[in-house]
Formats: C-alpha cells, structure tokens, sequence
C-alpha cells in the first residue's frame, strides 16, 4: 500500500454514474485533452463559441483516441482506436458543463 496521494477521480455535478455516455465523455477529457490547462480552456472556448452561434455549423477535434464533434443539436463521440465501440451522443449543455468542470479540475493541478 503506497502513502502517495492520489488525484481525486474526476467527476461533475450532474454526471450519471455507469452511464456509458457520461464515461465516454470522462475518457475524452481524460486521453484527448489530459491535464493541459491551454488544451481544457481552449475547448471550453470552443464549445461555448458553438453554444452562442459563434461557430456557424459545427466544431471538431481529432484527438489521440477520439473524434469529437460539436454542435448545438449535440456532441457526438467517436472512438478511433476501437473501430467497434460505438459513438456516444450527448446533449451539448451536459458536455459544456462537463468541460468546465475538467478546466476547473486540471486548473487545480
């Protein structure tokens, strides 16, 4: 047994726990964007632009393991390692409030 603490599991308020949905978004935020503070405000940046109707269609991303796509109908993600997994959608107000929750997250190291 180590006495290193660990990070505190990264969750956020309204997050549905064993949904597949709310996992897939954890496992994009966690191998797409890691603990980069610039990568988790950049997309932050990106979503609200796509929420406000800065963005005129849709917004994408192409990532280590995922191909994540915006729009104000929803976000859908797709996993690009595992031809087999199936793309997970979910509402676009979820996924923003999932994003602020990972800045606030890798912002606190």
């Amino acid at each position: 047994m180590s006495d290193i603490p660990r990070d505190p599991p990264f969750c956020w308020s309204g997050q549905r726990e064993n949904d597949p949905v709310h996992d897939r978004v954890v496992a994009f935020l966690v191998m797409d964007i890691q603990h980069s503070i610039e990568g988790a405000r950049d997309l932050a940046n990106q979503v609200a632009a796509v929420a406000s109707g800065s963005h005129p269609l849709k917004w994408e991303r192409i990532g280590n393991a995922f191909h994540l796509v915006v729009s104000v109908d929803g976000v859908t993600i797709e996993d690009v390692v595992d031809e087999a997994s199936p793309t997970y959608r979910v509402p676009l107000n979820e996924f923003q409030q999932a994003v602020s929750a990972w800045v606030e997250y890798v912002e606190q190291g």
